[in-house]
């Protein structure tokens, strides 16, 4: 390879593995005199797969992502796996994928990489920093991590067992992250955490945080993701609600709003503090617009216990919600619980709170229709070349629905002014106001 190296990545799972891939990417790549990034295994010295290993199916699909891109591998090729595959399962997986010419079973992105950098012989950078980044999608969108881990102890939950306990980043670093994105054109910042909420480094909690992005970085847009219910704090409220850059949306994953699967499920948050959660949101921020995650099928689960999370869901009208089925984990304690419940009932409930939630969305977006929004241009649609899409500052990337335009012109990256002409069940459709 000498001082050169052509490198192919995948990169499975949540944003925060994302976060992770594009470190490790920029820690090797400070380490060659020219680094090229091959969209085409076959044309790659080296071969990452950064993993997810939440659930079964997500071990199966970095599985069988592994196996895909090892077809073909030639002799001097690399392949290497890091990631959540290997630190939930460990060495039993080199017996396992022998196509693998090295598992690395290190969480933090600058152990990762000087792993992979010992096995091409290679010594790191001098001017290696962990706050630097390969951005490998849209440099106007980028995620940023805060916090790796999670300290709480949600009974289905493998991230403590796979991530370990929360372990927050400086607010030093997270600026100095932040403002060289924003360098390479970030419009639009979105902070991520297991729990973040959970935020703590020294003196400086999330709010304090987040002040100290708004006064050291100039990013137009900063989104936060995965807000634990108890951890919404009126200072937070007031914060939000008194400053136009931080998107007035709120990612709150409830998973559940029966008082007993609450307990079961070993959430911190009771259907009261949900509740009461949600009426301070209101009372600060009452056009916010609101997600969160819900989870059925949970081992107990009682049709009871599903019609208090149908009637939450209808009483506090979500703008966007996921919906997902229990994933029985053998290393999980829920694993041990009794009276799990069947596929077919779980897939029935899924069905029911998505078609619910389908009329919710819908009806929040035609409220939208005849006002003007700031959209964040992505470009051209994939199904046709004459439609712009992009997104509001209510819909989040990956995971809400979007906004497309279809008359005016936009630069791709650019936030421009659009009338919102119709409304879908989850996206919208609008032009750019001259």
């Amino acid at each position: 390879m000498g001082d050169s190296i052509s490198i192919h990545v995948t990169s499975l799972g949540c944003p925060k593995n994302l976060t992770d891939t594009e470190t490790v990417l920029a820690l090797i790549k400070n380490a060659f005199e020219k680094t090229l990034f091959s969209k085409d295994p076959e044309d790659a010295d080296l071969i990452l797969v950064n993993t997810c290993a939440f659930i079964e199916d997500a071990v199966s699909e970095s599985v069988e992502t592994i196996l895909e891109l090892s077809k073909g591998k030639r002799t001097d090729q690399r392949i290497v796996v890091f990631g959540c595959l290997p630190l939930r399962y460990g060495r039993q997986l080199e017996g396992l994928l022998p196509e693998v010419d090295s598992f690395v079973f290190h969480v933090e992105p600058s152990s990762i990489a000087s792993k992979i950098l010992r096995l091409l012989n290679k010594k790191e950078g001098p001017e290696a920093s962990q706050n630097e980044r390969v951005i490998t999608g849209r440099p106007w969108q980028v995620f940023v991590k805060v916090s790796d881990g999670c300290s709480n102890r949600c009974t289905y939950c493998m991230i403590p067992k796979i991530r370990g306990n929360l372990r927050c980043r400086s607010p030093e670093d997270i600026v100095s992250e932040i403002n060289g994105a924003v360098e390479i054109g970030a419009r639009e910042i979105t902070l991520v955490a297991q729990d973040l909420t959970g935020y703590k480094r020294g003196n400086t909690n999330l709010v304090g945080l987040v002040e100290k992005i708004l006064a050291e970085t100039e990013v137009p847009w900063l989104r936060l993701m995965y807000l634990y219910p108890d951890g919404i704090t009126n200072e937070l409220l007031r914060l939000i609600s008194s400053e136009e850059r931080i998107c007035k949306y709120l990612d709150i994953p409830i998973q559940h709003a029966s008082p007993r699967i609450l307990k079961r499920m070993g959430r911190s948050a009771s259907s009261l503090v949900l509740d009461k959660t949600m009426e301070r949101i209101k009372r600060f921020l009452p056009d916010a617009s609101l997600r969160t995650t819900v989870m059925v099928g949970f081992p107990g689960e009682e049709e009871e216990d599903f019609k208090i999370l149908l009637e939450f869901i209808r009483r506090w009208r979500f703008h966007h919600l996921g919906c997902f089925i229990y994933s029985d984990e053998e290393e999980a304690p829920s694993h041990a619980f009794m009276d799990k419940v069947n596929q077919e009932t779980s897939k029935r409930r899924k069905q029911q709170i998505m078609e619910l939630q389908k009329g919710i969305s819908r009806s929040i977006n035609r409220g939208f229709v005849g006002k003007e929004v700031d959209v964040l241009v992505d470009g051209y649609c994939q199904e046709s070349d004459l439609l712009l899409c992009g997104r509001t500052r209510f819909q989040a990337p990956g995971v809400d629905g979007i906004t497309y335009i279809n008359k005016g012109i936009s630069e791709e990256g650019a936030l421009s002014r659009v009338r919102i002409t119709q409304a879908h069940d989850y996206d919208l459709v609008g032009e750019i106001v001259d």
